[in-house]
């Protein structure tokens, strides 16, 4: 609220307040409530930097890893694969962030076919 009323809502600092607490929700385990705050973060960030920034890149990744941790597998991907595309652009292949989002993807990607293969029995 006081980042908001000081710096309005398209602020970094509002964004980075936004962020903040959805890391503190999904370490609570209230994952619901921290996509909201990752997607306001999102949202400001696209506004101030567009859509090819490293940070919008950062928000991409906590949303897809927010999201596989509650099952949505398919919208993880989505949001990981956007994640992987701007950090692959932006930083190159070999950079720890494009590698640690390989990684996520890579772990989404067993969880779903886990899941496919348990429904399959």
């Amino acid at each position: 609220e006081i980042y908001r009323e000081i710096h309005g809502e398209n602020h970094s600092n509002t964004c980075s307040c936004y962020e903040g607490i959805g890391s503190v929700l999904v370490e609570q385990g209230r994952n619901d409530d921290a996509l909201i705050g990752y997607g306001k973060a999102l949202a400001i960030r696209i506004k101030i930097f567009g859509e090819n920034h490293v940070d919008v890149g950062h928000s991409y990744c906590n949303i897809g890893v927010v999201q596989g941790k509650k099952g949505d597998y398919d919208g993880a991907l989505i949001s990981l694969q956007k994640a992987k595309a701007i950090y692959t652009r932006e930083l190159g292949v070999e950079h720890p962030k494009t590698v640690k989002t390989n990684v996520y993807i890579d772990l989404c990607q067993q969880r779903m076919d886990s899941s496919n293969k348990a429904v399959q029995l």
